[in-house]
């Protein structure tokens, strides 16, 4: 380019005329690069960011939080703006992986669900809470505007419904009224879950589905089956992927459906008769000082894999003979990793401290809703199982001298 402006000079050396008109020239040239720049880097911007507007009719001036929810992260990612005194606020909204995201904006203690993707000009307009709020300019956004109806409106019903319960006194006239409650509390229960489901099988492309597998209605654990709901996170990750292959959103529910496989067929090997060499499924749950502890830390040992709890009948008297085997045991390779059911920490700590437990003895204080429940399919309480030196399941369920006589086999 600069070899044909001198060859350009040259040409035009001959009149001023013709040395202002290429002075202009040089000068839009200038004009036309300097555009093409500020275009490119507001490209790239939109790529990597959107915009959300909102109205707040009657606000005023108040704070506005938008947080982002990333899997896997401990805390979500909070912006901040102020609304001006007509209640209106912006948000620009940062998308550096250059895919939708999930946010939630927060307002004087309630929330609004937002599914952002890049380039998008989100508003949100809401008269006075946010129950009533209305989104648009974003489609995964409006999904999920739908959904959240959905819940809100039903959760509602059925707290009414169950109100109406609570005023219904018992006795001789109102048993009856109670047991009529009782079903429509459950016609509205099922029909609101059917809803749910609905919008995921409509909508299983998109990541608005993906944030419907995880909402609950008030005391709801499971989507709606328990054991079955997996059919839809399966089918929603296997649709999801044709549109957004890239997401974190896809690769935190894989990682979901991965462990469940892991631990379906671990239950279903320990369940079936003959059946004993099996790798074990990771724990790393708190000691008593609050330092996490792997169960594969003891690899290399027989394992003994202990579910108890401080409440049990009798567990003092199970601690007691564990004793003796470790002391008998543990300087040839025997390991015991405890995993304790308590729910109260002051409990848990003094029974482990009076009965001077030697091993290692973990809690997280949820009682039954432990993940290493549902991960070894423990039933109930005692339960143990007995892993050899390379991992394989050996033995399950056995105390005295039946746990004596395993751990002397496999040391």
């Amino acid at each position: 380019m600069a070899a044909r402006i001198k060859k350009m000079d040259v040409r035009v050396a001959g009149g001023a005329d013709n040395r202002c008109e290429f002075e202009n020239l040089k000068m839009k040239l200038r004009d036309i690069f300097i555009w093409l720049g500020v275009a490119a880097t507001l490209a790239g911007c939109d790529r990597n960011s959107a915009q959300l507007n909102g109205h707040f009719i009657g606000a005023g001036t108040q704070p506005v939080y938008l947080e982002r929810v990333v899997p896997g992260a401990a805390t979500p990612q909070v912006d901040t703006v102020m609304t001006n005194d007509r209640g209106e606020f912006t948000f620009q909204v940062a998308l550096p992986d250059r895919q939708p995201a999930i946010f939630n904006l927060r307002y004087d203690g309630e929330m609004v669900p937002l599914l952002i993707s890049p380039r998008e000009k989100v508003s949100v307009l809401s008269l006075g809470d946010l129950d009533g709020y209305r989104v648009s300019g974003s489609p995964e956004s409006e999904l999920v505007w739908q959904l959240h109806g959905i819940l809100t409106k039903g959760a509602m019903t059925l707290d009414s419904i169950a109100n109406r319960f609570d005023r219904t006194a018992a006795g001789p006239s109102g048993d009856e009224r109670r047991t009529q409650i009782r079903r429509t509390y459950l016609d509205e229960y099922v029909k609101v879950k059917r809803q749910q489901i609905g919008f995921i099988v409509e909508n299983a492309s998109s990541l608005a589905a993906i944030y419907a597998l995880y909402q609950r209605l008030p005391g709801d654990d499971v989507l709606f089956n328990g054991e079955s709901d997996f059919v839809y996170y399966r089918m929603v990750a296997d649709s999801v992927r044709t549109r957004y292959p890239d997401s974190r959103y896809l690769a935190a529910l894989d990682r979901e459906l991965a462990t469940r496989d892991s631990q379906q067929a671990f239950v279903d090997r320990i369940n079936t008769e003959g059946i004993t060499e099996i790798d074990y499924p990771e724990i790393e749950l708190p000691d008593m000082y609050g330092q996490r502890v792997k169960l594969s830390s003891m690899a290399g040992k027989v394992i003994v894999l202990d579910f108890w709890s401080t409440s049990l009948t009798g567990a003092s008297i199970n601690n007691a003979e564990m004793k003796e085997l470790w002391t008998a045991y543990s300087d040839r390779g025997l390991a015991i990793y405890q995993v304790s059911l308590d729910t109260d920490r002051a409990v848990w700590v003094n029974a482990v401290q009076q009965q001077r437990l030697p091993w290692t003895t973990v809690c997280d204080f949820r009682g039954q809703s432990s993940p290493p429940v549902m991960l070894y399919n423990v039933g109930t309480i005692p339960a143990n199982f007995v892993f050899d030196r390379e991992g394989n399941l050996a033995g399950r369920n056995l105390y005295g001298d039946a746990l004596e006589r395993k751990i002397r086999e496999l040391l």
